[in-house]
């Protein structure tokens, strides 16, 4: 399984904290985000994606704690065990 984890804004939108999916062999991060998506009722990706499917800059994807930027982005493997948390961009002023 793969703990999929909600924060700040993301969880009020969604009113969840977290799923679990099963895992699924080479699988990347991208490739988990429309699995996630048909999980949910509430539309989300839009608040992580742009319209290319890049990361919005500000987004923070987290596998086992380590940001993607820092790996192979949304090519980062995801693994059977693996816990991905989701940051949404933030605002302030």
């Amino acid at each position: 399984m793969i703990r999929v984890e909600f924060y700040s804004l993301l969880r009020l939108l969604l009113k969840q904290e977290k799923i679990d999916l099963p895992a699924v062999e080479d699988e990347s991060v991208g490739q988990l985000l429309p699995r996630i998506q048909q999980q949910l009722t509430t539309p989300f990706l839009h608040k992580l994606l742009d319209e290319n499917g890049a990361l919005i800059p500000g987004t923070i994807i987290l596998v086992n704690r380590r940001n993607i930027l820092h790996l192979d982005k949304l090519e980062t493997p995801v693994h059977n065990g693996d816990v991905v948390a989701f940051f949404p961009p933030g605002a302030g002023g």
